[in-house]
């Protein structure tokens, strides 16, 4: 592991002073007062203060809410498609042009490794924006054939209005652009709530938003706790929307809110994602792509292969690739470009990653490898995997959010279909197969949003994602992304 005593020092000066600067809230174009900033921001990889954050109260999501709707109503909810459609490829080349800036933020704060940041998580976010800045001059409506004589009736797409996007600490930057890209080319406006453990890049993406000539308004960011801050946005009277991504307990209770106040909302909660290798597959491939989905940003990822389900005869082959990769890591902090695994994004989340290995010891399921606390002062874990333990474990029902693989070995088919399916998350699994009749007929079975068959973790901004079950509800990507920032109007008009 690399000691590094001031990861920041590895930072861009631009980055460095943004980073190191008290923060508070983006509203209309500039950012509020700082003052009274409350939240200490984390660097994971160290345990260190980066700086402070502020806790936006009421006040100030209300300020951004009200910015938001002028915005909605006036100058961006009034422009025509196709300069909408311009303005969106401009924050994308913008995002381009900043992304080594962007990444040192995502890697300082989440202790994401920076190399694996600009290499996944800045394309994909201008991915998001370029495929979606090609939507606003396609919205079209239809017109309806009725039987009433002398009536035109024709439909029209309409956006929502002001959309509250609740962002997760683990792709800060790249779920910041899932959720603006389509939103803002369906025509909301949108108030970011980033997670108050990663709030930088959020914060930078707004600067870029008034360069790119999105008029103020149009993105505000507030930032704070969801306690406090988040609690204050999707409550508002004036939210439309509410799109959150992030876990399956705070869903649940957003989506009792927004029932009960009649919002719309969409949710992309967690998983744990079966990864089925079959002995006919390409065992070197497959183990290979289990290994790296399993500890890729320490598994702190909703579509991880968390759950590897193995024919018991090729296990041993499997589970020796396996942990010659976690053995290859090299584990340190996020900025540190030599890093290919960093830390648990807090001291918090790592007890609780420990808590669930804690509950394997005499159950008849083993810790093949890793399963300790890495010496420092960050928050880091090795690589660890867990070799048979009962379906009904925690650590195969729950989502540990952690670099723990759980290896089953099965038998058959018939057995390993229901075992696969027996979860109450439906994200998303893998299958490695040679046999074509197997891997349509077993993927077509899965219970899961998204089924990748010889790959995995394949991602494309033109690709619907999103979950069954408890994973959620609404896509994200593709035209199912836009269709949940959208309503239909329709319009009867009589000739007569």
């Amino acid at each position: 592991m690399t000691d590094t005593n001031a990861p920041e020092s590895l930072m861009s000066a631009r980055a460095r002073d943004f980073a190191t600067a008290p923060h508070g809230a983006f509203v209309g174009g500039s950012h509020v007062d700082a003052a009274g900033a409350a939240i200490a921001d984390i660097d994971p990889s160290t345990g260190r203060v980066i700086t402070h954050i502020a806790e936006s109260g009421a006040d100030v999501v209300d300020a951004a809410v009200r910015s938001s709707t002028e915005a909605f109503e006036g100058d961006w909810g009034a422009m025509l498609p196709g300069r909408r459609e311009a303005a969106l490829h401009r924050l994308a080349d913008l995002v381009e042009k900043h992304a080594g800036e962007l990444a040192e933020y995502d890697a300082l704060e989440g202790g994401k490794p920076v190399a694996y940041v600009e290499a996944v998580d800045l394309p994909l976010a201008v991915e998001q924006f370029r495929y979606y800045a090609g939507w606003p001059t396609k919205l079209t409506g239809s017109v309806v054939p009725v039987d009433t004589p002398d009536s035109h009736v024709y439909t029209r797409r309409v956006p929502l209005g002001v959309v509250a996007a609740v962002t997760p600490w683990n792709f800060p930057l790249c779920q910041a652009a899932i959720k603006l890209a389509p939103a803002l080319a369906a025509g909301n406006t949108v108030v970011l709530k980033p997670s108050e453990l990663t709030s930088l890049s959020a914060l930078r993406l707004a600067e870029l938003a008034i360069e790119a000539g999105l008029p103020p308004g149009t993105v505000n960011v507030v930032t704070g706790s969801g306690a406090v801050t988040g609690d204050a946005l999707v409550t508002h009277p004036q939210i439309a929307k509410i799109s959150f991504t992030g876990s399956e307990k705070v869903g649940r209770h957003l989506g009792g809110r927004a029932g009960a106040a009649l919002k719309h909302i969409s949710l992309e909660l967690g998983g744990k994602n079966p990864h089925v290798i079959f002995a006919d597959a390409d065992i070197a491939k497959a183990a290979a792509a289990a290994a790296t989905t399993a500890y890729f940003y320490s598994g702190q990822v909703c579509f991880s292969g968390s759950r590897l389900m193995v024919q018991r005869e090729v296990l041993d082959e499997v589970l020796d690739t396996v942990r010659a990769h976690a053995q290859s890591l090299v584990i340190g902090p996020g900025l540190d470009r030599s890093s290919t695994m960093g830390p648990l994004a807090s001291a918090a989340h790592r007890d609780k990653v420990e808590s669930y290995l804690d509950t394997v010891t005499g159950t008849g399921a083993g810790v093949a490898f890793g399963g300790s606390r890495i010496a420092g002062d960050g928050f880091f874990l090795e690589p660890t995997a867990v070799v048979n333990p009962a379906d009904t474990h925690p650590v195969v029902a729950d989502e540990i959010f952690g670099p723990v693989l759980v290896v089953q070995p099965f038998d058959t088919v018939e057995e390993v279909l229901p075992r696969a399916n027996d979860t109450r998350y439906g994200l998303t699994a893998g299958v490695w197969t040679s046999d074509v009749r197997k891997a349509h007929a077993f993927s077509q079975r899965l219970q899961a949003g998204l089924v990748w068959v010889n790959t995995y973790a394949d991602y494309n901004a033109a690709a619907a994602f999103g979950g069954f079950k408890s994973s959620g509800h609404g896509k994200d990507c593709g035209p199912e992304g836009l269709d949940k920032y959208l309503q239909t109007q329709t319009i009867w008009m009589s000739l007569s």
